[in-house]
């Protein structure tokens, strides 16, 4: 069964925030038991952020928590204690992996640093996934996704021509770069284990890591100096490469020729055989050249038509296209999405039924089930007893002692 696939594995999870609670996800969905470390005095910010279901504001009701936390299990310690650390220290004898996104030092001085940590248990897995790594003239520099699309470049390459940095529009380094990154290197090193008997220490840079997204970019301006015009979503190698306009309100396809035949197959999709006629516009290089001209002829016929018909008329010539989707259509309309099983419903103590996007990708066509994310504390006693093997009366003695939250 695929929702056991990474079963036996076990996280001691301090990730919080953004890159790292998705990379520990892509376990926990896939049978690891990811146990997250939580704390009442310092809880994890997406957990008090919203957006909230219904709008009702709660340390549980947070969607975008949810979204990033699916599968896991919540363990509340005030590490402040010692007994509360002392309690961890138990748990990461006991699992495979620790997991942190914080900046360098800041698990050092909780007592849970690499050579603490591997102290108490010599195979460990450790990532840590600090902005610009552990060491290193910048390394004490903090930041979040916003912060690494900048120093990376990525929200300067984001814009239309002539225009200024307008930025991915969300935390793309949180969401794509890192996780995944960070996600691979684990299960290589998991590997690495199974093979030799010897853990690692992950050092994962989110700035190196974001950088390896910026692809061509960097390397052009490695080769030549130069930084690279914004150019929106236009293509330097063909054209037309551009999101048209449709009919309806704020309506927009894309569409993105990538050969001579396609072109030819737009231009009959238009009604225009004398622009597929015309030798200036016969190759990409002339395209490109002509390209003002050579979109206005495509948006003026897009314009008269819906997005829909524009996808699927262009997609039936095998001309490259699709619907620029909002939330709602991708929720309610997408036939692919619903075809493949994308969104699951689950049903939660506070939230009632909601929406969980999948991992998006299937194993042997199956499409893993999800588990529903963790209430704050919800799985402190399971796991002090049923993991740690603590009495009753052990745990009933922290829980009065202020420990356990």
């Amino acid at each position: 069964m695929i929702a056991n696939f990474l079963a036996g594995i076990r996280f001691a999870d301090f990730t919080w925030a953004g890159a790292g609670p998705f990379s520990t996800k892509v376990f926990a969905d896939f049978g690891a038991e990811v146990i997250k470390i939580e704390s009442a005095s310092r809880p994890d910010p997406v957990r008090i952020g919203g957006p909230y279901k219904d709008g009702i504001a709660g340390i549980n009701r947070s969607g975008y928590f949810a979204s990033r936390n699916t599968g896991k299990k919540s363990l509340g310690v005030n590490l402040k204690e010692e007994s509360g650390r002392a309690l961890v220290r138990d748990l990461i004898r006991r699992s495979d992996v620790v997991s942190n996104n914080f900046g360098p030092g800041a698990m050092e001085r909780l007592g849970f640093g690499y050579d603490e940590v591997r102290a108490l248990k010599d195979d460990i897995i450790y990532l840590a996934m600090p902005m610009y790594g552990e060491d290193g003239p910048l390394s004490r520099l903090l930041g979040v996704g916003m912060t690494i699309s900048a120093v990376t470049g990525l929200m300067w390459q984001t814009g239309y021509q002539g225009g200024e940095p307008i930025g991915p529009g969300t935390h793309f380094p949180d969401h794509a770069a890192n996780p995944y990154h960070a996600a691979f290197a684990v299960l290589a090193a998991l590997r690495h284990r199974r093979r030799t008997g010897r853990g690692m220490k992950i050092d994962l840079s989110q700035v190196e890591s974001t950088l390896n997204c910026m692809g061509i970019a960097a390397v052009e301006t490695a080769a030549t100096g130069r930084e690279p015009d914004r150019i929106g979503n236009r293509s330097r190698w063909h054209a037309p490469h551009n999101i048209f306009r449709c009919s309806g309100d704020d309506r927009w396809c894309a569409v993105a020729i990538m050969s001579d035949p396609q072109w030819r197959a737009l231009c009959a999709v238009i009604a225009r055989p004398d622009l597929a006629a015309e030798t200036a516009l016969a190759d990409a290089a002339g395209r490109l050249r002509h390209v003002e001209r050579v979109e206005a002829a495509v948006g003026a016929w897009t314009l008269s038509h819906a997005a829909g018909e524009v996808m699927t008329r262009l997609q039936e010539a095998g001309v490259p296209a699709g619907i620029v989707a909002d939330s709602c259509y991708l929720m309610d309309e997408d036939e692919q999405l619903k075809e493949r099983g994308y969104w699951q419903r689950l049903d939660h103590p506070e939230m009632g039924e909601t929406r969980f996007t999948s991992p998006p990708y299937l194993l042997d066509g199956e499409r893993v089930g999800l588990a529903r994310p963790p209430l704050f504390g919800e799985h402190t006693d399971w796991v002090l007893s049923g993991i740690l093997g603590y009495p009753a009366e052990k745990i009933a003695e922290l829980r009065a002692a202020g420990v356990l939250e």
